[in-house]
């Protein structure tokens, strides 16, 4: 199938996220590759609705390939060097890998230093 962009070769890379139950229950510590071409973050629909995240809404989504579908989208508590947040989330296709997208980048105070290959708190600015 697809996810909904492309992660050029250089700067990829992968860091530590906990995704916190709905329900409460024990959370899910993850590897997500970070993908800022990507607006919001993807977790396989199965891990989701095993940690009790249900659809909110559909979003439709441009696949690398072109091809444009409809998914759903969840609302989940994210956790990522020690930041929280709830953060809109694509319920991807099973064995999609998990991506951390701009999106939810941007809600943890989060961005990406490519050199070093790892993420850095960024000042937000109040205009």
């Amino acid at each position: 199938r697809g996810s909904p962009s492309t992660i050029p070769d250089t700067g990829q890379f992968k860091v530590a996220l906990v995704i916190y139950p709905r329900d409460g229950g024990t959370a899910r510590s993850l590897e997500a590759l970070v993908d800022t071409g990507g607006g919001y973050s993807v977790v396989p629909r199965p891990i989701l609705e095993s940690l009790g995240c249900r659809p909110v809404r559909t979003q439709r989504v441009v696949l690398a390939d072109g091809r444009t579908e409809e998914w759903s989208v969840s609302q989940v508590d994210v956790e990522c060097e020690g930041r929280r947040t709830t953060t809109p989330v694509l319920m991807g296709p099973p064995g999609d890998p998990i991506l951390l997208g701009a999106t939810t980048l941007e809600e943890l105070g989060l961005g990406i230093d490519p050199l070093n290959r790892r993420l850095v708190p960024v000042d937000l600015y109040l205009a």
